[in-house]
């Protein structure tokens, strides 16, 4: 897949273009580094949008990575050259993915399944990140959670069970399961690197 940024619409005399998203200029110089960077990570950001879309409407996959380009194309220009390309793009997949499920009514979303949480999973955080902490040093961390953050981790990380039967034992959707779980893995992130900027490093 090729990503071709739209074109701005063009503003007739004394018309406001403040409706229109800005492309920073920086985005437009980077154009050809950003097509090589999205022709390396497409196949696997392409499997993602499959398995997070699986069981929609057959374009939902594409748009889903369309919009991603998009937004990954207006944010390039912040992007650290030195963090991996396919974690950054793969976050933004997943973020907007979410929006989808929370606020558009175009891309509904029932069930969250495990193939789904184990994507977003991925998105958030490569495994070499927490292969550097030991199960204590985890667990710790888990308890500073808040505790509807902190249930669902221990559910599904320590009792193995999967976004359903969570869901029903809690008596929310599937769906929201998945998103606690992406919220509390990302806090898990944040808690074990303050962590370890305080501490000099994981034990």
């Amino acid at each position: 897949m090729v990503f071709r940024p739209r074109s701005p619409r063009a503003v007739p005399p004394g018309e406001s273009s403040a409706s229109e998203p800005e492309v920073p200029s920086a985005s437009r110089e980077d154009a050809a580094e950003f097509q090589a960077l999205i022709a390396r990570c497409a196949p696997a950001l392409e499997e993602r949008a499959r398995i997070l879309c699986r069981g929609r409407n057959p374009s939902d996959a594409k748009d889903l990575l369309q919009e991603t380009y998009e937004r990954a194309f207006r944010a390039f220009h912040t992007y650290d050259r030195s963090a991996p390309p396919m974690a950054w793009l793969a976050s933004i997949l997943v973020r907007r993915f979410l929006d989808w499920c929370r606020h558009d009514r175009r891309h509904p979303q029932e069930e969250f399944t495990d193939a789904m949480g184990d994507t977003l999973a991925e998105a958030e955080a490569a495994p070499e990140t927490w292969a550097r902490y030991t199960l204590e040093d985890v667990w710790q961390a888990v308890e500073q959670l808040p505790p509807e953050l902190r249930e669902v981790v221990r559910m599904k990380d320590m009792e193995r069970q999967s976004y359903a039967e969570i869901g029903r034992r809690l008596g929310i959707p599937s769906m929201t399961v998945g998103t606690r779980l992406f919220r509390a893995r990302k806090k898990l992130k944040e808690l074990l690197l303050a962590r370890e900027g305080t501490a000099g490093g994981p034990a």
